[in-house]
């Protein structure tokens, strides 16, 4: 904390690495490690680590060294691949640093800025390579579905962003933040994912919400409501591919995902401890689980389960392949995030961190119902987020205890 700001290097890696993250792979990759070791060095150099070690550090430090056990025991014990955990090295690590980095408040407004920006270069070039398809997917996050729940957070980002700083950001940044709005919102409907469109409604209610208590003002009130009854009926006038699917079937009485489940918790049931490591759940067989369904059914109905490249569901990823060690500290994460948003949510200091992060939140655990999320480029994106709201929280304790002394 006694680096000059002016000179931070970590700022600029970081915000090299948000801006790479959806398009430029290598890029991201490159900034992503220089952004992790120039922190350590000049932590080392400062004798500054970032404060004392608190329990959020426990769970950051249980969940890298469990998902090294768990490879270690997939390599051993079921002679599959180890190399799943980098994933969640990665992101875990990076969510560990920016909790313990403490920029100013317009650098954080900054990084935020740079995580927009981004994603709509790579808005830009998904939509510039496509022909007669439509919209396919942003380059390095991948499949449409994932490429939806990163739109879908980035909109979190966005929105919160723009409805906390509405009064107190020039002209420019606030058209900025209303047109990334309005085109983030536009592009994860195009996206044509049910589990996504859902979550974008409830992100943008939880956030007017929050706006319109806030603000405390009539005006304000009945200009929101408008807005959304507007925003409500242009949808129902002409109804998105999401918005129709989700009419005709019920997304949580999904037949194949229901069967994909039951799959995953024989899976889980059959190495319930350790897991079979990260990147595996597509070599399991309905051989391998054979014996738990006929020890509960007595019988192999192979109609009701269905092998899948993975779990389509965030829960049963971390039980298939971590087992109950590595789902636990998961657990203990996400109640921990709950916990400091409640400590936070009065905080003016925490601004649009908080509301972002109930987003994510929201978003990671409700998508992850029918989709993995917390995952390769929207888990170090949910990661940013998570870990500047840490940051905030060990900020207001460093504070706190030097007003005490």
């Amino acid at each position: 904390m006694n680096i000059r700001r002016s000179i931070d290097v970590r700022f600029f890696f970081l915000a090299g690495m948000l801006i790479f993250l959806p398009g430029l792979e290598a890029l991201k990759n490159i900034t992503a490690f220089l952004f992790v070791l120039s922190w350590v060095i000049i932590a080392k150099k400062n004798n500054d680590w970032g404060g004392r070690w608190r329990s959020i550090d426990t769970i950051f430090f249980l969940w890298i060294i469990t998902s090294i056990i768990i490879s270690i025991n997939a390599i051993i014990s079921h002679e599959l691949s180890g190399s799943g955990f980098k994933d969640v090295l990665r992101f875990v690590l990076l969510g560990w640093v920016i909790s313990r980095t403490y920029f100013p408040k317009e650098k954080v407004n900054k990084l935020a800025f740079a995580a927009i920006i981004g994603t709509l270069f790579a808005l830009a070039y998904g939509y510039y390579v496509i022909e007669d398809d439509g919209f396919e997917e942003l380059y390095s996050v991948g499949h449409i579905n994932h490429t939806a729940i990163f739109l879908v957070i980035t909109y979190s980002l966005s929105l919160s962003l723009l409805l906390k700083n509405l009064y107190s950001i020039n002209n420019i940044q606030r058209i900025f933040l209303l047109m990334s709005t309005i085109i983030l919102f536009s592009t994860t409907i195009d996206t044509g994912s049910r589990a996504a469109f859902g979550l974008l409604i409830i992100v943008s209610l939880v956030s007017f919400l929050d706006f319109i208590i806030r603000s405390r003002k009539l005006s304000v009130t009945i200009l929101s409501f408008g807005f959304l009854c507007f925003v409500g009926l242009m949808i129902a006038q002409n109804p998105p591919a999401a918005l129709k699917r989700i009419s005709a079937e019920n997304i949580f009485l999904d037949e194949t995902r229901e069967r994909i489940r039951n799959f995953s918790y024989y899976a889980f049931k059959k190495n319930p401890y350790l897991g079979i490591g990260f990147g595996n759940y597509g070599q399991i067989t309905s051989e391998d689980i054979r014996d738990k369904i006929i020890e509960d059914h007595g019988v192999l109905d192979t109609s009701k389960y269905l092998r899948g490249s993975h779990a389509h569901n965030v829960f049963y990823t971390y039980l298939v392949a971590g087992g109950m060690l590595v789902f636990s500290i998961f657990l203990w994460f996400w109640f921990y995030v709950i916990w400091i948003i409640v400590k936070l949510r009065k905080s003016k200091e925490s601004g649009w961190i908080v509301i972002s992060s109930i987003g994510v939140t929201l978003i990671n655990l409700g998508i992850g119902w029918v989709n993995t999320t917390l995952h390769h480029e929207h888990a170090i994106l949910s990661m940013f987020i998570l870990g500047l709201l840490i940051s905030q929280y060990r900020k207001n304790h460093l504070n706190n205890e030097k007003t005490f002394i």
